[in-house]
Order: structure tokens, then sequence, then C-alpha cells
């Protein structure tokens, strides 16, 4: 039997964007049924998110003109069907059109309504454009990453952090609905959800050395190969397994002395260079040095704790991490991502729509009107 905690929930997903695919992923992962709302314009095509196959995997979909007269009748109709609501719009967009969170509420006072944008509901910032780089720059994180500027990053980074926070809002809101009987609205803002990850940076631990960050014992070294190491060896058993490895056991004392730091660091820079990153990593972390190999995005799929643990998997031919949350029961029960091709765009019309209470000569009626 798979572990499937989320069995049994339903998800209307307006989603069009990598934060909203993100998060409806996560809950198919969890058994979450997952229902994509799309153009009928794109019916018959993959059912995908901007072209990703990992966003995309696990979820069904359905098709309606949101422009047509009859849609938000038919958008009351099935938010009736549902337990969440997730979307991703500019706010009071859709309400504006005619079917936001009051009329869906209307029709459903159990209903879960997630909005995901990028500065939030309200604010200054609300009304602005903005994609990844924007809100992981507003959020402080940009700065935060390193002292030198600018620094361009490789990948989507408020992405994952807004799709786990609404991820972690709608398991709450779900389980509050069980004792109050009644539905929520959730803003979930990706600037300030990058902005969570900044506590420490906003409040160092000036006074707690085991926790500053650019120290000696807390960066990333240059090695003999142009490749880089990361250290975090800062306890005196990790501080002194580092220094023995390196074969500079007089720095041992060194360890969270600030008016040695740079001189320490610069001892430590020109010792890595004696050896290739692979090597170094090799030699000092069995014998309890805190290293790490920097690895390149793509070198994941090579790495032989990724692959022990299996945290890539294949979904469609496509390279696909792994949903970071593992579960499993004391009787062996696990949970499995929803991997498989993403379904085409309108394939599930008739399941949907007849689920919500429409006959089969209504739902005929609404595809040959163009409707759905």
């Amino acid at each position: 039997m798979t572990l499937k905690p989320l069995s049994g929930v339903r998800v209307l997903d307006f989603t069009f964007l990598p934060p909203g695919g993100a998060c409806t992923v996560m809950l198919a992962d969890l058994g979450a049924d997952i229902i994509r709302v799309e153009s009928p314009a794109q019916k018959g095509r993959p059912s995908m998110v901007i072209g990703q196959v990992p966003l995309s995997r696990g979820k069904r979909s359905i098709t309606l003109d949101q422009r047509n007269p009859a849609a938000n009748a038919i958008l009351a109709r099935l938010a009736a069907s549902v337990d969440v609501v997730v979307e991703n719009s500019m706010p009071g967009s859709m309400e504006a059109r005619g079917f936001g969170y009051s009329h869906a509420r209307a029709a459903n006072p159990r209903l879960i309504w997630c909005a995901m944008t990028g500065f939030g509901q309200d604010g200054p910032n609300a009304a602005h454009a903005g994609h990844d780089m924007s809100y992981v720059a507003h959020s402080g994180m940009l700065g935060a990453l390193s002292a030198d500027m600018p620094w361009q990053p490789a990948t989507m980074l408020s992405v994952p952090a807004g799709a786990q926070a609404a991820v972690i809002g709608i398991q709450a809101a779900l389980l509050q609905r069980v004792a109050s009987g009644e539905g929520a609205f959730l803003d979930i803002s990706l600037s300030e959800s990058m902005g969570w990850f900044l506590t420490c940076a906003i409040n160092p631990f000036s006074d707690n050395p085991y926790m500053l960050l650019g120290t000696p014992d807390r960066r990333v070294y240059g090695c003999g190969d142009g490749r880089y190491i990361a250290v975090a060896s800062a306890e005196p058993r990790t501080w002194g397994a580092l220094c023995d490895g390196l074969g500079l056991p007089e720095l041992k004392d060194r360890l969270h002395k600030a008016d040695q730091a740079a001189e320490t660091t610069a001892i430590l820079a020109q010792a890595f260079l004696a050896r290739p990153a692979a090597e170094w990593v090799e030699r000092l972390a069995p014998a309890g040095a805190a290293v790490t190999f920097v690895n390149r995005a793509k070198e994941v799929l090579d790495d032989p704790h990724i692959k022990a643990r299996g945290s890539v998997v294949d979904c469609a031919g496509v390279p696909t991490p792994v949903n970071p949350v593992r579960l499993s029961t004391a009787d062996g029960q696990r949970g499995e991502m929803a991997l498989g091709a993403p379904h085409l765009v309108g394939q599930d019309n008739a399941d949907v729509f007849t689920a919500a209470g429409f006959a089969a000569d209504e739902i005929q009626k609404l595809e040959a009107d163009g409707v759905i």
C-alpha cells in the first residue's frame, strides 16, 4: 500500500507559472488530486508548466474559456466540488473577472483559497510586475548570498521557497478546517517566503562564534583544479581534523580568533591550491572535517550520495529531483512520487465535470460551444 496522506483532497489549479506548479506537484506527491484549469485553445497538447515536466507531472487537466460569460457559473460549481484553489494571478484580478475568493466561498464555505503572488495581496509593491529575480532581490537574499555584487543566480530561488510555504499553509488550513468547519484565504508572497530564510542575516549571531559566516572555518575555497570546496568546520573537533588533514596543526588554536581571521583565511586558501577539490574531500571528510565538494547542478546526477539515495529520478525521460518529504510508516508503507508523463490538456474533462455534477449532454454542449 502506498502512503498518500492527502488522498481525497481535491485541488483546482489555476496556476501557470513555476511557483504554483511546484506547489501543486508537491501536493500531488502527497496524494492530492490536482485538476489544472487550462484554455480550450491548448486542448490536446501536453499540460505543461512553462515546458517543465517535473512541475507538470501527477496532475489532471480540464479546459475552460474563462472569458466566456458562462465561465463564472461553471467555476462556482467546480469550486463546490473541491477542497482547495491555488492561483498565481495579480492581486484582485480573479475577483475583478467575477470569480475570486468571495465568489468561491459563497459556493463552498469550506474552501481553502491559496493566492501566490510576488509581493503579497497588499502593500506598495503588490501591483508591481516581477519574476523570481525580483523577489530574490527584494527579499534581501540576493545581497545576503555574497558580498560581491552583482550576483547572478543560475536557478530560481523563490519558486521552491514560495511553493513550500504554500504547501505548509494549505496543510495547516486543512487541519484547521477539521476543527472549525470553515475554509481560509492564504496570502503567499514569494518575497516573504525568501525573507524567511534570512533570519540569521538580519540578526547575526554576533555572540556565538560557532554560527558566524564568512570566517576561515566557514567559507568556500578554490582548489588546485579550479574547482571549489565548501568548508564548515566550526567546532574544535572538525576544525582540528581540517588543520591536521591540511598539514597545518599550528592553526588549531586559531578557531574563532577574529584578529587572526584574515591571515588564517589566506593560509588555508594557499593550502587548498595544492590538490584538486575532489581529492581534498576524499582526504578530509572521512577524517572528520566538515567539507563538501561544490557540485554544479548537472553534476548531482552522478554524485554517489545522490544516486545511492535516489534523490533524482526519471519522469517521462526527464531527470527530476525527488520530493524532499519522504514519508514512511512503522509497518513499511511509503510515499511515492506522482511520476509519469503529464496529461494532455482537456484529457480529464469528462471525469472532472461529471464528478462536479454536470450531466453528459451538458458537457457535450459546453464542448460544442467552445466553453470547455
